[in-house]
């Protein structure tokens, strides 16, 4: 009977002992999620990096959330629970910092601004355009960084005006939805970032605006702070900020047209 005992209290300790080693797997398996929210123009190589890094990374998972850098902006100052910030805008990026809610950040590249059109419309130029009227999409320069340079542009070229007077701008929520509007000849041009065009053939460019005529187009990186406490999850954000910095990434953002500063 005491032998019958014995080996019940021995059993109990190793099924004990069992569990508690399951946990402590289960524990360390634990996947850290991220929230990133990036500019829009940057939807399709950072959807790459995403691959790239969870191959890499498989105990981390992102999840993206893609607009118009003024609009995400304002969210983190709202208190949405973002990790990471891809803005496309120095002055987005300026805002939250000045506000201390850059727990890290910097400059990663640079970017280009071109016309383009449908391949269903015969403009060829910007002075066709004005010649012969038509559509013309820009991102909403208060929310858009890629419409507050395609204002800045065509005011320095002195048309900003007259467009408006001849009701031809078509405002849009994002960058992406101006290459969407033109792809579908909804609209006759539309002013948009290299970037966004480099890997599409539906869509023409027609011009490549002087950089003089706007400010630097800059994108930047930034950990957002956060009251988050958990280890796993305050690593991770090191960690896919980090990768972003790296050559692997750099290389995709490259294939995708952006321009790389060293």
């Amino acid at each position: 009977m005491r032998q019958m005992k014995k080996m019940t209290i021995i059993l109990t300790l190793l099924f004990l002992l069992v569990l508690a080693g399951c946990a402590n797997d289960s524990e360390s398996e634990k996947t850290a999620e991220l929230t990133v929210s990036a500019a829009a123009s940057m939807t399709d190589s950072l959807l790459e990096v995403k691959e790239a890094f969870e191959k890499e990374h498989p105990a981390i998972k992102i999840s993206y959330n893609f607009g118009g850098s003024g609009a995400l902006r304002k969210q983190i100052e709202q208190g949405a629970p973002i990790d990471l910030f891809f803005s496309a805008s120095k002055t987005d990026y300026d805002k939250l910092v000045k506000q201390d809610m850059v727990q890290d950040g910097t400059a990663i590249f640079q970017n280009e601004l071109v016309l383009i059109k449908s391949n269903q419309t015969d403009l060829n130029s910007r002075d066709d355009l004005m010649q012969q009227g038509g559509s013309i999409a820009v991102g909403t320069p208060d929310a858009v960084p890629a419409g507050t340079y395609a204002k800045e542009v065509l005011e320095n070229i002195g048309v900003w005006e007259e467009l408006q007077d001849r009701q031809m701008l078509v405002f849009t929520k994002d960058v992406s939805q101006v290459v969407t509007l033109v792809s579908q000849g909804a609209v006759d041009v539309g002013i948009v970032y290299a970037s966004d065009v480099i890997a599409r053939d539906d869509v023409t460019v027609i011009d490549r605006f002087d950089p003089s005529l706007h400010a630097t187009i800059e994108y930047y990186a930034a950990i957002i702070k956060s009251e988050e406490q958990q280890s796993e999850v305050m690593q991770a954000r090191e960690t896919f900020y980090q990768y972003v910095l790296e050559n692997e990434a750099k290389d995709i953002f490259r294939k995708y047209g952006f321009l790389i500063m060293e």
